[in-house]
């Protein structure tokens, strides 16, 4: 997809724009426990999120939007009837929001469009908190159009990167006055071409910039299960020197293998080292709010439906030893 890129002056604008606003920061504030949950997906039957296995809901509004064009500029057009339905089917239960497109760490500036469609989604269906993935997906070519990276890129540890990440962060906050969280994000890159003596490896660069106060870490153990395999560290001494105490949300998932490389599919149960991780993980985690199980909706017919509640079951499990220090009864038969 090619989009011209806004000048830099408009872009600068537009962040000085969202941090004069008088809004309280409060991305680094940490809810109230909520349980485990599960993603939105159309393609999920409704008495799913019923079955009192799920706590909350993770919704992808670019799923339930459509793309079109502004001034030349691609825009998201949230879908009403989408909306409706998911919120029918989800009613009663709390609604967290989890994003695929900002490219935050994009060097000419993230995607102002898909900030412009959740604020439209928060004034019709509030959120608790909102995440996305510490990454980019658009550089900008000799000619000045942007182009997709066509995979999620991770962000070199320097000082620039956090102080970039660290301002914006700032102004979403502001803008949207909830929670805002920061996934750790699988990679398949060498790391030494990623880490840097002035800020240190990707743990250190994820405490650096929730050290600042103005978000917090949704952590994805899969993510760090993938990272620990394809590059040769340690699961366990990561968390170690991850500041846990700024985790608001944990990810668990499964994935597959590929060209020599553990992959971050969402499209299987959860392997038994990242329940490991969790059960390590959650006891030192002591705002965590929730631990959502993540699968894709083109995957769901593979794992299965019976496979999917069973793995909600087993992680309500660990959530009620770890985070309560008492075992979960057992909600399906």
């Amino acid at each position: 997809m090619l989009k011209r890129v806004p000048s830099l002056e408009k872009s600068d604008a537009m962040l000085a724009a969202l941090l004069s606003t008088t809004r309280p920061i409060t991305a680094a504030a940490h809810p109230a426990p909520l349980g485990i949950g599960f993603p939105y997906m159309p393609v999920m039957p409704p008495e799913a999120y019923r079955s009192g296995l799920i706590d909350f809901v993770e919704l992808t509004p670019e799923a339930l939007c459509r793309e079109r064009k502004e001034d030349g500029s691609a825009a998201f057009e949230l879908v009403p009837q989408q909306i409706r339905h998911a919120q029918e089917v989800c009613r009663g239960l709390p609604m967290v929001v989890h994003g695929v497109q900002l490219s935050i760490g994009s060097a000419h500036g993230w995607n102002g469009a898909y900030l412009d469609m959740l604020e439209q989604l928060q004034q019709s269906w509030p959120f608790l908190w909102h995440s996305e993935h510490l990454n980019f997906q658009t550089v900008v070519d000799d000619a000045g159009v942007v182009q997709e990276t066509g995979v999620p890129l991770p962000l070199p540890s320097t000082m620039e990167a956090v102080n970039t990440i660290v301002e914006r962060s700032a102004a979403i906050a502001r803008r949207f006055g909830v929670p805002f969280l920061l996934e750790n994000p699988a990679h398949y890159l060498e790391t030494d071409s990623l880490d840097s003596e002035e800020v240190g490896d990707e743990i250190d660069f994820m405490n650096r910039i929730t050290a600042s106060g103005h978000c917090g870490q949704l952590l994805d153990l899969h993510n760090l299960y993938c990272n620990a395999v394809n590059h040769g560290f340690d699961a366990y001494k990561a968390l170690d020197r991850l500041n846990l105490e700024n985790v608001t949300e944990i990810h668990i998932a499964g994935g597959t293998w590929r060209d020599g490389f553990l992959m971050d599919a969402h499209d299987n149960v959860v392997p038994q080292p990242v329940w490991d991780l969790l059960a390590y993980a959650l006891p030192r985690a002591p705002k965590a709010a929730g631990v959502l199980y993540e699968v894709l909706d083109r995957y769901v017919p593979k794992v299965g439906m019976a496979a999917m509640m069973r793995e909600l079951e087993r992680a309500r499990e660990v959530w009620e030893e770890f985070r309560y220090g008492r075992r979960a009864v057992r909600a399906v038969a």
